[in-house]
């Protein structure tokens, strides 16, 4: 079912956590709210679940509004058919597995042998029917939260709301999960909206990624979109590009980098204001300085010395310190391990050098608005 959100602000005691946001999710759209903690993310989709009261706006779930800030008009949470999971797996102990799952079904009135069955299949849809009648306390981390998220898929929600619910999980069984979350919300047409700070997490589960700062949606698109150009500098460092550097206007020789002596050619139009460039380590590729003179690509070139050699399996990563010039990070596929001091030259395609604002101006109206603080649920 679509949810629609537009103009939804909210305040603690005078601070502003969610400003003036709209966002639409179609029917079946898993929309990921991505942030730094304190951005609003986890106070919108509170707001959507009906555990904050907005100061202003409308929510709409379906046809139905939800919310609506004119009218004064407030579903209450239990009435909004949403299902959610949290980072904490609140399942209860003294119950078995399936127990849990149905639980949600008898609040709603179903008998217990269908509450059950329903509960079961939801448990196959999970991998968890074996385990459908071990206590809850037995279980571990990673299965607790399948089980969190068959109860709250039993309960056939118009919308699935995620609260960063995987992590508290270890590196590895995240990843898995994250596979299983897509599949299941590609297999059921789930809507849902999906909160966290992990720009992995944010890239596998979404169809579209909301980027939030100050309790605004700075930029909307695919996970390919976000990606590959992001809207601002602030957000392709939040995004984890490593080469982010401030620019000097007025230089002869192309994009002259702030304090050094060296410049970038790009082929990207340059946007007024403060400026940056970034480059992401995987677009960049060195080579032994012995080895420049059978350079013929239009790229530009930068000499320097490798700095730092990390051995990653698939790949090496490089720290480059590019001479009058800053140190470069490098993500190479060659399986020569160049040696730290080895002199080379780095080749950046111009393609490859983004020019980025360093920040979206927040509106005239909303300059003095004091940004979200890591305060309550807003997060």
């Amino acid at each position: 079912m679509n949810v629609t959100i537009e103009g939804l602000s909210l305040s603690y005691g005078g601070v502003s956590a969610v400003q003036d946001l709209d966002l639409a999710i179609g029917d079946g759209e898993s929309i990921v709210l991505l942030g730094q903690s304190g951005c609003g993310k986890t106070s919108t989709m509170r707001c959507v679940a009906g555990l904050e009261t907005p100061s202003a706006g409308r929510i709409a779930i379906g046809d139905r509004a939800v919310f609506d800030g004119d009218s004064g008009k407030s579903v209450p949470s239990h009435k909004r058919n949403v299902g959610m999971v949290f980072q904490s797996y609140a399942v209860w102990p003294h119950k078995t597995v399936i127990e849990n799952v149905a639980f949600p079904l008898r609040m709603k009135g179903q008998n217990r042998t269908l509450s059950r069955a329903k509960a079961f299949n939801v448990l196959e849809l999970v991998g968890l029917a074996h385990l459908a009648h071990r206590g809850a306390s037995q279980l571990s981390g990673g299965q607790m939260q399948r089980v969190a998220l068959a109860r709250s898929i039993a309960m056939e929600p118009s919308v699935l709301l995620l609260d960063e619910p995987l992590s508290n999980l270890d590196a590895r069984l995240r990843d898995d999960l994250r596979v299983e979350l897509r599949r299941i919300q590609l297999e059921r047409g789930l809507t849902s909206l999906y909160v966290t700070h992990d720009q992995q997490e944010a890239l596998a589960l979404a169809d579209r990624i909301a980027i939030m700062q100050s309790g605004r949606i700075q930029q909307l698109g695919t996970p390919q979109e976000i990606y590959r150009a992001p809207a601002t500098a602030s957000i392709a460092t939040f995004l984890g590009v490593t080469n982010v550097f401030p620019v000097e206007r007025g230089g002869d020789l192309g994009l002259r980098l702030e304090g050094h002596s060296v410049a970038l050619r790009s082929s990207h139009p340059v946007p007024d204001g403060p400026i940056s460039v970034a480059v992401r380590p995987e677009a960049v590729t060195v080579h032994d300085a012995e080895r420049a003179d059978e350079l013929t690509s239009r790229a530009n070139r930068l000499a320097g010395k490798v700095r730092v050699a990390v051995y990653q399996g698939s790949s090496v990563r490089y720290q480059v310190s590019i001479d009058g010039g800053p140190d470069l990070d490098v993500v190479s596929l060659d399986p020569v391990v160049l040696a730290p001091d080895t002199p080379v030259v780095v080749e950046v395609p111009e393609a490859a050098v983004s020019v980025l604002p360093d920040d979206t101006p927040a509106p005239a109206t909303d300059a003095a608005a004091p940004a979200a603080g890591d305060t309550g649920a807003a997060a």
